[in-house]
């Protein structure tokens, strides 16, 4: 049964939820953790769509092109002039405001799981590489922005401040690696070819992931490694291929007897995830955080938690073993009942009477067979006068 944890609300019960739920993080030893937007907000990149963010910054810019929040991340916008150059706009003030942010208290929480050895991986859905700054590695499911590529030949680049400035004013700055190979060609004599542009270096919805196939490797062994705890914070939870692999990795994390996978965010789940997640924490992931780290410091909080645990265990240990006996009483009144021994014997008297006559008869046609042979033998000995 789920629990459900609201920070604004401070009650006794709750707070008894939370140290449960961080004694379950100080027992772990295979944590998987899925991030997604929430958890950088705190750092200076606020959400994309509140009155002073980038979507509005967007629209200020480009007033007569109408184009929605969503549309921003989808690859068919490159079909359009307009909402291409709207898409580098937003992405110059995105790159703008990711260079000032920082790590958060989330941020700095998953690291601490990396250094006490009990995160087995990170995967991240942001593309804000603020983990690099705490040396955190992560899986990045939608690129980085760290990067930009070319269209054409995908060659890869920093992306630099001038880049950052040729993105604002809408236009993608041209591929260094294209226009070379297209200079060469022209110093030769040859024909020119078509001259690649720079993008930011994220996956678009519509959009083949360039490492789909090594990330679908890392999953695979992760799910082999059976986690026995898994945090998924700070995401809508809308990604179809993100969401299978959350599902399936919480039926590894509950195969383990003491497995369990928490959801943290400022919305609550939709009912599809009822039976997914253990617990729900409604809140900022930060606060989530502290209030995790407090009870982790506090022992006798502790010590009190992982005594209601065992005892929760043991209950559900007794469960299963009520379970198993009822499911046996069940199949034993569900099996056809056995043949009386007596007639077993009767069967196996008669079937010897039958071989021991046909063993009868076929000597006594034997003894027929000799003897009539014998007769005429001397029949034929016998002449007729």
């Amino acid at each position: 049964m789920k629990v459900n944890i609201v920070i604004s609300q401070q009650t006794q019960a709750n707070d008894q939820f939370v140290a449960d739920l961080a004694a379950c993080v100080a027992r772990s030893k295979r944590v998987l953790v899925i991030t997604g937007a929430g958890i950088s907000c705190s750092g200076g990149i606020p959400d994309f769509r509140s009155s002073d963010g980038l979507y509005n910054l967007v629209k200020k810019k480009h007033p007569k092109t109408v184009i929605r929040g969503k549309e921003l991340f989808d690859a068919t916008l490159f079909r359009d002039e307009n909402q291409t150059k709207c898409f580098y706009t937003f992405m110059a003030e995105l790159k703008s405001l990711i260079s000032t942010a920082q790590p958060t208290e989330t941020h700095s929480f998953i690291r601490e799981l990396q250094e006490k050895g009990q995160l087995m991986r990170c995967y991240t859905q942001n593309i804000d590489c603020l983990e690099e700054r705490l040396d955190l590695p992560v899986v990045q499911l939608h690129g980085s922005m760290a990067k930009v590529k070319c269209t054409l030949c995908s060659s890869s680049y920093n992306f630099s401040s001038d880049y950052e400035q040729q993105f604002r004013e809408g236009s993608p700055p041209p591929c260094p690696k294209c226009e070379h190979a297209d200079s060469e060609r022209v110093r030769l004599g040859k024909r020119t070819l078509a001259t690649g542009t720079l993008r930011p270096d994220i996956v678009l919805y519509n959009e083949e992931h360039p490492n789909g196939e090594t990330i679908g490797r890392l999953q695979a062994s992760d799910l082999k490694k059976k986690p026995d705890f898994m945090i998924v914070m700070g995401t809508s939870l809308k990604i179809p291929a993100l969401k299978k692999f959350i599902k399936q990795a919480a039926r590894m994390v509950h195969s383990t007897r003491t497995g369990r996978v928490v959801f943290v965010n400022k919305t609550p789940a939709t009912k599809e995830w009822d039976s997914v997640f253990d617990y729900e924490v409604i809140g900022d992931t930060d606060e989530w955080v502290k209030m995790t780290q407090e009870k982790l410091e506090d022992e006798q909080a502790m010590l009190t938690a992982k005594s209601r645990l065992k005892e929760a265990t043991a209950r559900e240990i007794e469960k299963e073993r009520e379970e198993e006996e009822e499911e046996g009483r069940i199949s034993a009144r569900s099996r056809p009942a056995k043949k009386p021994k007596l007639s077993v014997k009767i069967t196996r008297l008669t079937t010897q009477t039958q071989t021991q006559t046909q063993t009868q008869t076929k000597l006594t046609g034997y003894r027929v067979t000799k003897r009539n042979s014998a007769i005429s033998k001397a029949t034929t000995g016998v002449k007729c006068k």
